[in-house]
């Protein structure tokens, strides 16, 4: 009798046991559902189309899509980098309930001292001049989120321009609200409600509107050949993104007192750019006439060239043409393949 007790009572402990780690299993993943935390930091996506770092930075928050596609054609526009703030605990269908009166955001929302807490960072904020700063507006407001970031770098002497996305809603008071968050020497730009159907066009447009002007790249004047050659400046800009001067003489068959006189009367009509060679045998008289124009060094693109005689010691070859030009440095040094 006591074995079959016993028997009993530990199968009881058992099922127990059992229902316990259950309900502890349950516990953890109910737990899961609502404040699971981010694996994976927002970072600043970098614009690929330039070589320098963009001055221009589009900010924004968008937990049910409908900014994010506006804040992307703003940084497409603008030749920006683009960042996603993004909460460190992810807002779920349920904390967005705005008919249930403690729903997550409702709770926020009712309480202007809630930051919540962001995931991720912008590294370099200093590297940005203007920051366009997009979000919802829920019950009225920006997202208390928004305040965080705001309050969250330095945005001294910067422009920021913000916007709102709403099916109805204005921007309203959320735009003097924000604007109180930052330091007086930040340039606030009036601030502006987009629907969900809002087209690039209309961005772009109200971009120009406010004076945000997109970020000039070099590839960009390549791409379109607009900014290639600059006639007030006179200069064309290379592949590799340097400027060399539009109007050039070739020395080639000029030797002596000819080269010297032809090259200083090129320079006073507004000539800057010299080609000689060392199969030209001129080097001499081009520096000579450079260093007598009286015309800054900097102001002059002097090129010569390199013959495959040469390749096997360029460096030789390259103190020889410096020593005979004697103008401190060459601008470029063509190599001339074997024919």
């Amino acid at each position: 009798m006591k074995r079959l007790f016993g028997i009993v009572l530990l199968f009881v402990m058992f099922v127990c046991m059992m229902a316990c780690s259950n309900k502890y299993q349950q516990k953890q993943t109910d737990a899961g559902s609502s404040v699971s935390k981010r694996t994976e930091e927002s970072t600043v996506m970098k614009n690929d189309q330039s070589k320098e770092n963009t001055d221009i930075l589009v900010a924004y928050f968008s937990c049910t899509g409908t900014t994010k596609p506006l804040a992307e054609y703003a940084a497409g526009y603008l030749n920006a980098d683009l960042y996603e703030i993004k909460a460190e605990t992810p807002y779920s269908s349920e904390d967005l309930d705005y008919n249930t009166s403690d729903s997550r955001v409702n709770k926020e929302q009712n309480d202007s001292s809630v930051r919540p807490a962001i995931f991720g960072k912008v590294e370099n904020m200093a590297q940005y001049q203007t920051v366009v700063l997009a979000f919802p507006i829920w019950w009225g407001q920006a997202p208390r989120i928004i305040r965080t970031f705001l309050e969250s770098y330095e945005f001294n002497g910067k422009t920021i321009v913000p916007f709102c996305t709403s099916h109805s809603s204005g921007i309203g008071s959320s735009d003097t609200n924000l604007h109180s968050l930052v330091d007086d020497s930040v340039k606030w730009k009036a601030g502006k409600r987009f629907g969900a159907d809002t087209s690039e066009k209309e961005i772009t447009q109200w971009l120009d509107e406010v004076g945000i002007k997109p970020f000039e790249t070099e590839s960009k004047g390549k791409e379109t050949g607009e900014r290639m050659f600059d006639f007030k400046k006179k200069t064309v800009m290379l592949n590799s993104g340097y400027e060399i001067p539009l109007n050039g003489i070739g020395t080639y068959s000029l030797e002596d007192d000819v080269c010297v006189k032809s090259v200083s009367e090129a320079l006073k009509c507004g000539v800057r750019l010299i080609d000689t060679a060392y199969m030209y045998h001129n080097e001499q008289e081009v520096g000579e006439a450079v260093r007598n124009s009286g015309i800054p060094r900097s102001e002059i693109f002097v090129i010569t060239k390199l013959y495959p005689n040469q390749f096997n010691d360029p460096e030789k070859a390259i103190e020889e043409a410096l020593e005979k030009l004697d103008i401190e440095y060459i601008d470029a040094r063509v190599i001339i393949g074997p024919s």
